[in-house]
Formats: C-alpha cells, sequence, structure tokens
C-alpha cells in the first residue's frame, strides 16, 4: 500500500510542482552539505556525545536529528552515531535509537532518488561507474537486492539509497534489506559504545569478534560477486568476439 501511495503521488505531481520541489530539495541538500563540512570537526565520537543534552527525550531527538544529516552528507560516518547511542543511553534504547536513526537514513536519500528519478541515475552512475554494478545486481527480488547491496559494500551507502530510489525499487522492501543489511553494526556498535572504557572485556570483545567476522562473510560474498561479474562479462566478450567472426565469415 505504501509502495502504490508513494509512485501515485509523484506521479500525480504537475510537472512545474515537481520540478518545484527537485530544485527546493536539491539547495536544501547543498545547504546540508555545506553545514556539515563546515562544521565537521564536530561529528566525532567526543563531539557527539559532548553535545548530547543530559535528558533522555531531547538527546534522542538530537540523534535522530544527526542521523538525518547523515543521510544527506558522506562526511559524516553512520557508526560514530552507532557508537554515540550506546554511551549515551542504556543498550536496548541506544538499539532501538539506531534503528530509528537507520530507517531516517535509508529514507531521505531514497525519496530524493524518487524525486529526482532518472536524473539522479544519470548523474549517479556518471560519478561512480560501479552503480553499473548494481544495475547488474539487480533482480525482481527488492528485499533481497537492497540486502546484497549493503552486503557487498559497492557503493556509500546514501549513494545505494538515492540510486534505489531513482530506478523505483519498492519502499518496504528497500527499507527492510536495508535495515537487515545494516543489523549487525547497529547492535554491535553500541555495545562497543556502552563497554569503551573497558576494552577488555567480554562485552566488548564478543562484539569486535562478531563485527568482525560478519565483516569477513559480506568481504567474501563481494570478492565471489566481483569473480562472478567479471566471468559473465568475460563470457559475454567472448560470444560478441564469436559473434563477430562469424559475420566476417560470411562476408567473405
Amino acid at each position: 500500500m505504501l509502495n502504490r501511495f508513494i509512485g501515485m503521488k509523484l506521479n500525480n505531481i504537475p510537472k512545474p510542482a515537481l520540478l518545484t520541489m527537485r530544485i527546493i530539495t536539491v539547495l536544501i541538500w547543498c545547504g546540508v552539505i555545506a553545514f556539515c563540512i563546515v562544521n565537521r570537526d564536530r561529528f566525532t565520537i567526543d563531539g557527539v556525545v559532548g553535545s548530547a543534552p543530559d535528558d533522555t527525550v531531547p538527546a534522542v531527538l538530537l540523534m535522530l536529528l544527526l542521523f538525518a544529516l547523515k543521510s544527506m552528507s558522506l562526511f559524516i560516518y553512520c557508526g560514530i552515531l552507532y557508537v554515540a547511542s550506546g554511551m549515551l543511553f542504556p543498550l536496548g534504547l541506544a538499539i532501538a535509537v539506531n534503528i530509528m536513526g537507520t530507517a531516517i537514513m535509508l529514507s531521505l536519500p531514497y525519496c530524493i532518488g524518487r524525486l529526482t528519478g532518472a536524473d539522479a541515475v544519470g548523474r549517479i552512475i556518471e560519478k561512480y561507474p560501479k552503480a553499473q554494478s548494481l544495475k547488474r545486481l539487480r533482480s525482481k527480488n527488492d528485499f533481497a537486492f537492497s540486502f546484497i547491496s549493503r552486503a557487498i559494500n559497492i557503493l556509500p551507502a546514501d549513494v545505494v539509497s538515492l540510486y534505489m530510489g531513482a530506478v523505483g525499487v519498492r519502499y518496504i522492501p528497500y527499507l527492510s534489506g536495508g535495515l537487515l543489511g545494516f543489523l549487525t553494526t547497529i547492535v554491535t556498535l553500541p555495545i562497543m559504545g556502552t563497554n569503551i572504557t573497558r576494552p577488555g572485556s567480554s562485552e566488548f570483545i564478543t562484539a569486535a569478534i562478531i563485527q568482525i567476522s560478519v565483516s569477513v562473510v559480506f568481504l567474501t560474498i563481494c570478492a565471489a560477486y566481483k569473480r562472478r561479474h567479471q566471468i559473465q562479462e568475460n563470457e559475454a566478450n567472448d560470444l560478441k568476439n564469436v559473434g563477430g567472426k562469424d559475420d566476417e565469415n560470411r562476408f567473405d
């Protein structure tokens, strides 16, 4: 229902209004990027924790705002926010804040991609040639596409979100697959943040081992995908060469 609603709403917007929305979106995005560049020295674990209010509710709202800022800028590393949540809140609340923040972080670039459409796809592919790999990776299963694209880490998360919105990946499968792809980091980094003053504790070490192990698995998946893709490209090139030689023989 939500997927249809999003698509229907965009299709029903008059072209002048849609163009205005796109211009406003780009201007806001540029403003956020400029803000992040100017204040990039503050986007550290100590900077985030030091800026957070003492009261829980304002602190949660600040973290969600920072996740929204991160979604609009490549200059902020989401791991900083995951760790900071673990330092600011009890573990259960920290994980909940990270899940909500990740949902925001995935949704805003996706919506911008939906607004900008094909123009965004062209710019992404022009700036990030690896985005062609996303195009080849896409299957009929949007959930699997979203999850795998996070797992193999071809491109920055924000660029992937923009691309998926632009090519019309359905929102609910996109969001659920993306959250699953981030799940390990969402859980392990706040555990490490909670125990950051005790790096020798079993909790910190266990979380670090899990994070490293999952990263190794994802890197293995990425390497396997790249090998498979290279083999497919080589086979396709061989077929083209054979076809070209057959055409030459016919003319001869």
